[in-house]
């Protein structure tokens, strides 16, 4: 059986669905094929931009696009160099999408977000969901922290004593932890977001925090304030208890991260872009510099899907984009070159400022995303790389993994819907 679309996106993660979007809004008939759904629903649903100084990597940048600006002068081996050029446009693109599903995602003026995690750090991010986007932190006056005894993996307590550390808060600022009862023996997060989608389930949370609140004061809670979009736990509660609410980012899996993915399959399918679950590209036909098409398998049954255009979003090692043996590491389908620099995968410190040599594996691209070899002769005229794939991020110390994943993405879809039929 041969399937033929104007453009294949092989992968799910942030940067193939963000290219799906952008070549169907140009009118392309698209497919997207996935083994799996990416790590996106792993994530905290925060997009990063870049974390802190480039000079200074122990200090939280304010604004990202500056440093990212000197990156791209400096670096130009890095992603960033190759979509600088639309990573606004790309931030747009993705706001309006999550604004259309009631998933608001707010910026802070340009800056940095500086918001609170369940360990009691602060996290540096461009972008947030609005049930994170804590304002002012500096200002407030008293911060409760709401834990559920029945909950597994979060510790409000190591909340607290961290947070208190932050010279971000006010000297005055009052931290209370708030230990509430669910009736229930135990408690996963996506069971506590089902709870406090239900009236009772808010009202209940309402009826033990109200006591401990003071003029001021907001409420973090676990990232569960909900699973449904269409429902406006933070804000119900809010509006009960007479203050803002706030969920904290987590440890991944966390529930603003499959909210995110959610809103994005939902979206694609109603632009008409067909979605192929749980089917693995076994192997690609190539004649000279161009791809024909490419080989799959799935629910049982092996078929072919030719396209104009392939979109190579597999996510390197963590999605199964690149496999690693002895002495070698390899673009599973299309064979394309790793850039590996000096072939060292570590570096002698674990958590070394400069992270690993490994993160930074990937393939070279040119500014259209197409895959370059050592001397930056293009392989395959009608492939293209983005997200993870791309050599020469340190997206784990740098901060970048969604911001590369969300404009090369676009970038790359953009570019699909140029091509004439």
């Amino acid at each position: 059986m041969n399937k033929k679309t104007d453009v294949l996106v092989i992968g799910a993660g942030l940067s193939g669905m963000m290219a799906a979007a952008r070549a169907a809004q140009s009118g392309k008939k698209v497919t997207l094929l996935t083994k799996g759904m990416g790590t996106l629903s792993l994530t905290s649903g925060c997009i990063d931009l870049w974390g802190y100084e480039v000079d200074n990597p122990k200090q939280p940048c304010g604004n990202p696009f500056t440093q990212i600006q000197k990156v791209v002068e400096q670096n130009p081996g890095h992603p960033y160099a190759k979509v600088y050029d639309v990573l606004k446009e790309s931030l747009t693109f993705f706001q309006d999408i999550c604004d259309k599903d009631g998933l608001t995602y707010r910026d802070n003026g340009g800056e940095n977000w500086l918001l609170p995690t369940a360990v009691g750090t602060l996290r540096p991010t461009y972008l947030a969901p609005a049930s994170m986007a804590v304002k002012d932190l500096n200002k407030v006056k008293q911060i409760v922290v709401a834990g559920f005894d029945e909950l597994k993996d979060f510790y409000p307590e190591v909340l607290v004593t961290n947070l208190k550390k932050s010279k971000l808060l006010r000297p005055d600022c009052e931290l209370t932890v708030a230990h509430l009862k669910s009736g229930w023996k135990k408690l996963y997060a996506t069971s506590l977001a089902h709870r406090l989608e239900q009236p009772e389930g808010q009202q209940e949370a309402i009826r033990q925090l109200k006591p401990l609140i003071k003029p001021g004061a907001i409420v973090l809670f676990p990232p569960a304030l909900g699973e449904r979009r269409d429902i406006d736990v933070a804000g119900l509660i809010s509006k009960g208890l007479g203050c803002s609410v706030y969920e904290v980012t987590n440890l991944p899996p966390a529930l603003p991260g499959q909210r995110l993915q959610d809103l994005f399959l939902k979206y694609l399918k109603n632009q008409g872009v067909t979605v192929i679950l749980s089917s693995t590209v076994t192997g690609a036909q190539v004649a000279g510099n161009r791809c024909s098409h490419v080989t799959a398998e799935g629910a049982g049954k092996t078929f072919t899907i030719s396209a104009q255009t392939y979109i190579l979003a597999t996510g390197s090692f963590v999605g199964g984009g690149f496999d690693s043996k002895p002495g070698q590491i390899e673009e599973t389908i299309f064979g394309l070159p790793i850039n590996t620099g000096d072939g060292k995968w570590a570096s002698g410190e674990f958590l070394s400022l400069k992270g690993h040599p490994f993160n930074r594996f990937g393939i070279d691209v040119n500014n259209r995303l197409q895959p370059v070899d050592g001397q930056s002769k293009v392989i395959l005229e009608n492939v293209l790389v983005t997200g993870a794939n791309l050599s020469g991020s340190e997206f784990s110390i740098e901060k970048c993994g969604n911001g590369v994943a969300l404009a090369s993405g676009f970038k790359a879809g953009k570019l699909a819907g140029e091509v004439s039929r």
